[in-house]
């Protein structure tokens, strides 16, 4: 930083005159007369013809040094506040942060429905022979054998199973099942590719799960019209069973003039659908425990 303060010397002009020379750094400005320019860039103001040059020169002094405390003094004001400054918005960092930790804690995440609660309707409520972790497990999860087995039962084709993933959209994890399955309706064709998107979410103890899946069957007349929405409630009753609660509804993504007999239809045919795979499921769950860890050798049956 640089020194700006003034330099006052006792000088003499043309030789024999006592005189007075003021240097000034540059930048330290300088208004009056015309002053004198050094090889460094300092300017130099010399005034002669006084009558006591000592007491000038010492009024001079006193003045200077007056100034140059003043700057001091401001200078260690300045410090300090900029030190204080400083200071409050490490605090006031720190607080915000602090409040902002308060609010992610307070702050309770909203993820997207999976599926359109407005049309479900309850279809059946039954004991499953197992805890909500075993279902998981045992039927739905990505080792599990299950579904497999179902779909070459029923004679359906071409059964492919995703691996479950974290969903950020809905919470909890996902997964994509597609395959073949055979139609049975005079209007259909023999058979229809469908995709399930299926949703699993357990709440914080693992007491509860939800399972919710949505299935379009692409091939049937009117199929993009409409999909199926399905919801498995699964609730902890003791420390082998639970209790499940289904729901379904068949959601029209487009509006036809034969929604009302769609929804009618497609609601019956998926009622005994999700009785069947309950059924299945439950009696696989026993089988599955009387067998250990050899359950490829479990057959499902599906009643007609």
């Amino acid at each position: 930083m640089h020194d700006f303060t003034p330099q006052i010397r006792r000088s003499q002009h043309s030789l024999i005159n006592p005189a007075i020379t003021i240097f000034l750094h540059t930048g330290a400005g300088g208004h009056g007369v015309s002053p004198l320019c050094c090889q460094n860039g300092s300017v130099r103001y010399k005034f002669t013809s006084f009558w006591n040059r000592n007491r000038t020169f010492r009024a001079l002094e006193t003045a200077l040094q007056s100034y140059r405390a003043t700057l001091e003094a401001e200078k260690q004001v300045s410090s300090h506040l900029l030190l204080k400054g400083e200071s409050m918005n490490v605090i006031s960092s720190r607080t915000d942060n602090i409040k902002t930790e308060d609010r992610r804690i307070g702050l309770t995440i909203t993820f997207q429905p999976f599926i359109n609660e407005h049309v479900l309707v309850d279809i059946t409520s039954n004991t499953f022979p197992g805890t909500p972790e075993n279902f998981f497990t045992v039927i739905l999860g990505d080792d599990a054998m299950f579904f497999q087995q179902y779909r070459n039962t029923r004679k359906d084709t071409d059964l492919k199973l995703s691996k479950w993933h974290v969903s950020d959209e809905y919470g909890g994890n996902v997964r994509e099942v597609t395959f073949r399955s055979l139609c049975h309706s005079p209007l259909c064709p023999p058979d229809t590719a469908v995709t399930e998107l299926q949703h699993a979410s357990f709440s914080n103890d693992k007491r509860n799960l939800i399972y919710e899946t949505k299935q379009q069957a692409h091939d049937v007349p009117f199929g993009s019209y409409f999909e199926i929405h399905c919801r498995w409630s699964l609730r902890t009753t003791s420390s082998s069973t639970c209790q499940v609660d289904v729901k379904i509804g068949v959601n029209m993504k487009k509006w036809c003039i034969l929604q009302s007999k769609i929804k009618s239809g497609a609601t019956e045919e998926y009622r005994r659908e999700v009785c069947k795979i309950l059924e299945a499921a439950s009696d696989y769950t026993v089988k599955a425990e009387s067998n250990g860890p050899n359950r490829e050798d479990i057959v499902v049956t599906s009643s007609a």
